[in-house]
């Protein structure tokens, strides 16, 4: 039997201190754990020093899921950043690093500079679950895979692609996207019964089977790995009918798809809860698993993860405290579905590590401020943790 932890009791005093002291999780000497809790030297009136201290995400949900961040870390992250990743996350994605055109981008020439980097420092700081992103994509992926349209050759290249990127990290990275966004935005009900597969070189070159060949190759190259097919927008309407048309073939075709992952790029404006619930649900009936993939939920624009997201570096302004509240009751919401699947969820992965580390810059996207203090979302799902631990301990 083990002691169900409580945050609760502290997460407004521990938020109040932080903010009100200006204190940076990002700066020297500010940590978490109770090791590294701050110790100012004021006003007996504070909460004692572990109670000042944020709860580890790893640990709040580890009878749960994996909870991951995504970037191309060490990178140019400052030393803070980099424990920020370390302390709370358990599982990291390569935002960037493994995408074709940057560790590919040439038939002949691959970079694995980064990749090696990003490798190495998640193995040499004991980072659990490394997932690949992403082997196959129709952005940033160079046109000399699709040279000369000749159906044979562009398998052949796909092949050498898979092998010399998965086989490469066999047996260390856990589980690859293997596909990603293959399914058209447009959709309609005419649409919604079929697998409405996006027009992109491999589609044009290939055909439909080109989803069924990469998941076999991926397979071959690294025999350990869970391999998903990993898309935005599935989660409701046209386009999670089509997710299902497609899964289900691909499974009939005995491709080795291990599960879905549900990108996540939201707005507070609108999220889909209930649609979101029901299409776990869907995608467990197929026997598969589901990852939360690319999570972030911003204060304005729009839901959706095609490219171009919020744009270039600007001048920011700072959220209100109620866009600060919405957000927190939207990340409450949707823990509480993640932990009412969470026999079907494996892991949920930020997409970016705080609001200055996201390609949503400006839209305060994420748990940890640009100064990587925890923000009310991030107090809000801890609290979806507690509250699904407390039932099971009182029951025992």
């Amino acid at each position: 039997m083990h002691e169900t932890p409580d945050f609760l009791p502290r997460r407004r005093d521990a938020l109040a201190f932080l903010l009100a002291s200006g204190a940076s999780l990002c700066s020297p000497g500010f940590g978490f754990g109770a090791e590294q809790s701050a110790r100012p030297a004021a006003a007996p009136s504070k909460p004692a020093a572990a109670d000042r201290t944020a709860p580890l995400l790893k640990d709040v949900f580890k009878s749960h899921f994996a909870v991951g961040m995504a970037g191309d870390v060490p990178g140019n992250y400052s030393e803070r950043e980099l424990a920020l990743v370390r302390e709370q996350f358990n599982a990291v994605t390569p935002e960037n690093c493994m995408k074709p055109s940057l560790v590919h981008p040439s038939e002949n020439q691959w970079r694995f500079e980064r990749t090696d980097a990003f490798m190495n420092w998640c193995v040499e700081n004991k980072i659990a679950f490394i997932h690949g992103h992403t082997l196959l994509w129709h952005h940033q992926t160079g046109d000399w895979f699709f040279q000369g349209d000749d159906k044979a050759v562009v398998i052949q290249r796909m092949k050498s692609h898979i092998d010399g990127l998965a086989g490469r990290y066999k047996g260390k990275i856990r589980s690859w996207d293997v596909v990603n966004e293959a399914i058209d935005d447009r959709g309609d009900a005419r649409t919604a019964e079929t697998e409405n597969l996006r027009k992109t070189g491999w589609l044009r070159t290939v055909g439909p089977e080109f989803l069924t060949l990469a998941f076999q190759f991926a397979r071959q190259a690294d025999p350990a790995a869970q391999l998903y097919y990993n898309d935005y927008g599935i989660e409701a309407g046209p386009k999670h009918a089509s997710s299902m048309v497609l899964l289900r073939r691909l499974l009939k075709e005995k491709a080795p798809v291990y599960g879905v992952g549900i990108q996540g790029h939201w707005s507070t404006r609108g999220i889909p809860y209930d649609a979101l619930d029901r299409s776990i649900a869907d995608y467990a009936s197929l026997g598969l698993k589901v990852a939360i993939s690319e999570l972030d939920v911003t204060i304005a624009g729009a839901s959706g993860g095609q490219l171009g997201g919020a744009g270039g570096r600007r001048e920011v302004r700072p959220p209100t405290a109620e866009e600060l509240q919405a957000q927190a009751d939207a990340y409450a919401k949707l823990f509480a579905i993640f932990v009412k699947h969470k026999d079907v969820i494996d892991r949920i992965t930020f997409w970016g590590l705080n609001d200055r580390r996201t390609w949503r810059y400006g839209q305060h996207p994420l748990l940890f401020d640009a100064e990587c203090r925890p923000k009310s979302a991030f107090w809000a799902v801890v609290e979806q943790a507690n509250r699904s631990i407390r039932p099971a301990a009182a029951s025992r």
